[in-house]
């Protein structure tokens, strides 16, 4: 008797570049699972009537990326507390009542932390940055209870009302790049797309402990700029691939009810 074929998808613009197709099939096939999984292009107003043609041809889970994670919320029946504190979702899953919405990229960020032997708890942290890769970091990263949490940002506004709407979970600010953050941080996560560009943000060492470690929510070409600025001051640095497969994982225990070991994933992954 054949095992019925999981029907899953991502949906993006743009999405032809996405690496979730192969991640997901790779987890399939070390779970045992038959997973079909597509790469759908769709705009934020082309969400509605391709999420409900999916669905019309089986499709059961599926994971949202730029633009569409905040439209996606007003599609689900339900969110997870991810979700509601970041006001976006990456995950769907089909349920009787519609969609179920979830956001797992804040948690799948603290997997490849433990992965990495990185422990958030009384670290004094700095992240660059404060779009919505940082909004989905932060409620799951403040539950581990840091030391203190610090957003810098090119528009100085929008890392104080971040920090302002966080503020319950922990010790948390934001200020502009034109700021002085402090010294004596332990982890600097990078979470801008400067470095699509070759670009970097306004960054000083000075700004780093000794023993500080660094990490950009961005991988390959993406990460370079950076990876050579912390190359050049003596920092260690990680790319977020292992975030990409954390937070898939997750989703795929999300729809599967088994989770998949990110290892083999990242070690096929490394050389592609």
């Amino acid at each position: 008797m054949s095992t019925p074929i999981v029907r899953l998808a991502v949906f993006g613009q743009p999405v032809a570049h996405s690496l979730s197709p192969r991640i997901h099939r790779l987890f399939g096939e070390q779970l045992g699972i038959d997973v079909e999984y597509s790469a759908i292009e769709s705009g934020v107003d082309e969400l509605p009537d391709r999420l409900a043609a999916f669905r019309g041809s089986g499709g059961t889970g599926a994971n949202l990326t730029v633009p569409l994670k905040q439209t996606g919320l007003k599609l689900c029946t339900r969110i997870d507390r991810p979700a509601r504190q970041a006001h976006a979702v990456n995950t769907l899953r089909l349920a009787d009542d519609g969609w179920h919405g979830y956001n797992t990229d804040g948690a799948g960020l603290l997997l490849d932390f433990d992965r990495l032997g990185i422990d958030p708890a009384g670290r004094r942290i700095l992240i660059v940055g404060a779009g919505g890769a940082v909004a989905g970091i932060l409620g799951p990263l403040l539950a581990r209870e840091p030391a203190c949490v610090h957003l810098i940002n090119r528009t100085a506004d929008r890392a104080e009302r971040l920090a302002e709407k966080f503020s319950h979970l922990g010790t948390i600010d934001g200020a502009g790049f034109e700021s002085d953050p402090g010294s004596d941080f332990d982890l600097l996560i990078q979470s801008t797309s400067a470095g699509h560009a070759d670009a970097l943000p306004p960054l000083e060492r000075d700004w780093l402990a000794d023993s500080a470690v660094a990490y950009d929510l961005n991988y390959g070409p993406a990460q370079a700029t950076f990876s050579r600025w912390c190359g050049a001051h003596g920092l260690p640095v990680h790319d977020g691939l292992g975030m990409l497969v954390g937070q898939a994982a997750l989703a795929f225990e999300i729809w599967t009810s088994r989770r998949p070991e990110m290892a083999p994933v990242l070690a096929a992954l490394a050389g592609r």
